[in-house]
Parts: C-alpha cells; structure tokens; sequence
C-alpha cells in the first residue's frame, strides 16, 4: 500500500510533483509526464479501499471518464497500478472550485447562470452517454478563464458515477453522495437515473444565488430527512435583497422531490436558463407617474396636445392648488398622437438662454484614414485546417483545445471562434456554440450571412426536444434577416409539421 506518492515516478511514465486534493475515493496529485512535459492530475485510491469491490468501482470511474469527450467535463488520459494500487491520470485544470468561489458570498445573477449553463451541457453529454455523474456539488466544479472567454467549467470526480445498464444490477439499500446535494430518492435508496444530477444541480443553483444552501442541520441525517420532508425555500427569503424573478420557479422545478415534475433533461434545464438570461438581459421602459392630489382641480382651459418626442408624450397641466402651469412626463409607447379639435393651447413662455459666441473655426486638417485590418494569419487557416481534420477523425476534444489555444494566440481572427462554433452545433452542444458564434460575428459581422452557419443554427432550432428561446434570438437578433430565406424554405417544405409550425410561428416576428 502506498501511503505517499510525492516525488515518485509511477510506471516510469508520471512524476508526482504534490498533493493537491483528496475526495470520496481517492488522493489527486498534480504530476508530469515525463516524455512530453505535460502537467496532469493523478488520483490514487485511497488506502483501505484496494480490496476488489473498491478496485472495480474505481475503474468504473475510469471507464466513465474516459467515455466523456466535452469540454466541460474532465478526461481520462491513462489508468495504472502503482505498488497494487489503481490510478488515473486526468487532464490538470488550473482554477477555482465552486466551493472556494462561494467563500466570498453568491455569484452575480447573470454569472450564476452562465456557469450552471456550463455544468448542464457537460452533464447533457454525459447522461446521453448512459452516465450519471451522482455527486454533482460545487467542490467538483473547477473554473479557470478562458482569455476573451470569461469562465470555463469542468466537471470533475465521476467517482460515484454509474452506467444506466447497472442500475438494476446495484444494491439496494446502497447511498452514495453527499446529503447537502442529494435528492430524494437518492437517500431512500429507491431506483435512480440522471434525473438525481438535475436536482443536485437545483440545489447548486440556489446556492450560487443565494450564498447558502436550500437545506441545513446539525447533521448529515437531519439534512437527509429535510430534502425527503421540507419544501425548499424560496430564493427571494433568503436572499430577501435580490430580484430573482421567474428563476424562482426554475429552482423550484428542479427542487421537486417527486423526479417525474423535475425537468426532463439537463437541456431542457439549461434552456429555462437561458429564457430567464434573455429576458434579464432585454432593457425594460421604466413608466414613471406623477401624484396629483386628487383634490385639486384643473384650469379651465383647452387640453395640450402631447408632443411625440421618442416615445415620450409631454403634456402640460394647470393645477390650482399649486397656483402655477405643472409641467410633467409620462413614458409611454411611441404611438400616433389622438385627434384633438380643441385648438392648441398657448404656449409657455420661456426665457431664451444668453447668446454664446461661436465656436472657433477648426484648423484645416486632413482626415486621418482608418488603420487597415491586419492580414489574417497563414498559421491560423493551418490551424483550423488541423482542427478540422481532427474533428473528421472522431477527435472532436482535441481539435477544440487545439482551437481554444489559438483563440488566445489570435483573439482578432473570426476563423477561430467560427470553427469552433461549427464544432459545437455539429455536437448539438448549443450554449458553446452560440457563445463562440457570437464572437465570430463581433469580430466579423460578413458572417451573418454565412450559409453553413445560419442552416446550423436553423437546424438546433427545428431540432430541439422543445422551442429554445435562445436559437431563436441568435436567428433573429444576430442573424436577422438573411436567416428569412432559410426559414421560409423550411416552412414550406420541411416533411415534420410540427417543425413547419415551429418555424412558421418564429417567422412571425420578422415581420
């Protein structure tokens, strides 16, 4: 049994350079593959756990690792024995875990989102690969940034995780997890599937608004017997200072205790995300009122004929019990004003400003021309060229990093995040793709008319289990209307009436 590997060499393959971190099944270390000089973490089983039935629950970690190719989920780059015990070696990500980052309190609202949009189509990946992850929590969700990219999720530790095959071949009575995160019946023990992950990701959700988490107690049973018994808590009695508004009820929808009202999918969750994101997002028309004192009487006299000024309609009252013409304004939509014969009232008189002298003549000086965009680089068409090559190859987790590196090395050329969304639509992975198309069109707006990235797009649309909000506002919003075309062909000839309905009702709103 080894006790402490720091400063071997294991397989005469992997130095092990430091401890960095230990969970339910095993130590990790941060090492070095020695031929290719390449940082990786290496999880050890812990000691008492080498006999069979620990042996094989650990290899099931490596076998559902190595299963995943996203993203956001971690990968499995080799597995060994060492002194008869098991290892794996994973990629190592640099950064913060979620547990850390709640040290200083709930992430913003909009960052909330977006990271547990992150989680959910690594999840979404997983769980179409027959895996449950079963220990989803914030200590098991690592952020490193992404240069131009913000935050960057891993899902990490799939030590508890199970293949839908093997559930019914599992014990009964067995409880894997940790009780802050579990659902219901994950603590009583009943039949589980990937529905068991939502509700932990409802749970980190809440705790990411509000700081806490949904549940507490002395101990772990008592935390077990409130998710079997207590309803959640709302967001906003909790966190009483922020407006949370319709991300209560998605919380709430993940928190149910019966999985057959929960979402169906972590897609499906990650849309309501992202429905709640783009209606956050959307600038709101404050309508301010004026109080009258409803004693007071109005001056005799013809109604003002409100003034159309950018949506604003200014109309001037007399009021009698302030003794004086109160003027004020009234937001409103910006519509045609109504037919009034009353004449027009007579206009206030206003003091007219002093006269200013005029500005100076301005010097005669040649325009300066715009600096040229720079060449695109010979090297990135090679590197997008690789990355296509490894992505026809099946390898389609290689051929990301090898793009996300060069997002970093040529932040100005819109063939790198272009590719990239193309790789992420064509795994149907749509949160990841729409963010990396977005930045193509920002740095290249000739895109939008781009066939391939359009019918891309137009095709996560039509091919959602349900309407997704957010294709249809990149359709609309970022394409706008050189996506019209497309959309008319497929509601007039695509064979599924329920996509020509779908699209027939999006192409409503271009008009």
């Amino acid at each position: 049994m080894v006790s402490e590997l720091t400063g071997q060499v294991l397989d005469g393959r992997y130095r092990v350079d430091e401890r960095v971190g230990s969970g339910a099944m095993g130590s990790v270390y941060r090492g070095e593959r020695l031929k290719l000089g390449r940082v990786v973490a290496i999880k050890v089983m812990q000691e008492g756990m080498t006999n069979e039935a620990s042996r094989k629950r650990f290899e099931r970690e490596a076998m559902a690792m190595a299963k995943l190719e996203h993203p956001h989920c971690g990968s499995v780059l080799d597995v060994g024995v060492h002194d008869e015990c098991p290892y794996v070696v994973m990629e190592f990500v640099d950064g913060k875990n979620l547990k850390e980052l709640l040290e200083a309190g709930p992430l913003p609202i909009p960052r909330a989102i977006d990271v547990m949009r992150q989680v959910l189509s690594g999840l979404a990946h997983a769980h179409e690969h027959g895996v449950i992850h079963r220990d989803i929590k914030p200590a098991n969700i690592v952020l490193s940034q992404k240069s131009g990219l913000g935050d960057h999720v891993k899902i990490l530790d799939f030590g508890l995780a199970r293949f839908h095959a093997e559930a019914s071949n599992l014990t009964a009575g067995i409880i894997v997890g940790t009780p802050n995160y579990m659902a219901p019946e994950q603590i009583s023990g009943a039949p589980v599937d990937h529905r068991i992950d939502l509700y932990a990701c409802g749970v980190m959700l809440f705790e990411l608004l509000t700081g806490v988490k949904p549940f507490t107690a002395d101990g772990p049973v008592a935390i077990c017997m409130k998710h079997l018994k207590e309803p959640p808590p709302r967001l906003a009695d909790v966190a009483p200072g922020r407006s949370f508004g319709a991300l209560e009820g998605v919380v709430a929808r993940a928190l149910e205790k019966d999985p057959a009202r929960r979402f169906a999918t972590a897609n499906e969750l990650s849309q309501a995300l992202g429905e709640v994101a783009a209606r956050r997002s959307e600038p709101r028309i404050e309508e301010p009122t004026v109080a009258l004192d409803p004693a007071a009487t109005v001056v005799d006299g013809p109604p003002a004929t409100p003034k159309r000024t950018r949506g604003v309609a200014i109309a001037v009252v007399g009021v009698a019990a302030l003794g004086l013409g109160a003027v004020f304004v009234a937001a409103r939509r910006d519509t045609a004003p109504p037919k009034l014969d009353a004449p027009a009232p007579t206009p206030l008189a206003v003091e007219a400003p002093p006269p200013t002298a005029p500005p100076p003549p301005k010097p005669d000086v040649a325009p300066v021309e715009a600096a040229p965009s720079p060449p695109k680089s010979d090297a990135v068409s090679e590197l997008v060229t690789k990355a296509n090559e490894l992505a026809g190859e099946g390898r389609r987790e290689p051929a990301i990093s090898l793009l996300m590196k060069a997002r970093k090395t040529y932040p100005g050329d819109p063939r790198v995040p272009y590719t990239l969304a193309k790789l992420y639509f064509d795994k149907m992975w749509w949160p990841d793709g729409l963010k990396q198309a977005r930045a193509a069109l920002a740095l290249d707006p000739s895109l939008k008319t781009d066939p391939e990235l359009i019918k891309l797009a137009l095709f996560g649309f039509t091919n959602t289990a349900s309407y997704d909000w957010t294709l249809a506002k990149f359709l609309h919003d970022d394409i706008g209307e050189a996506a019209k075309p497309y959309m008319e062909d497929v509601a007039k000839n695509n064979p599924n009436p329920i996509v020509r309905s779908r699209v027939m009702a999006e192409l409503r709103r271009y008009r």
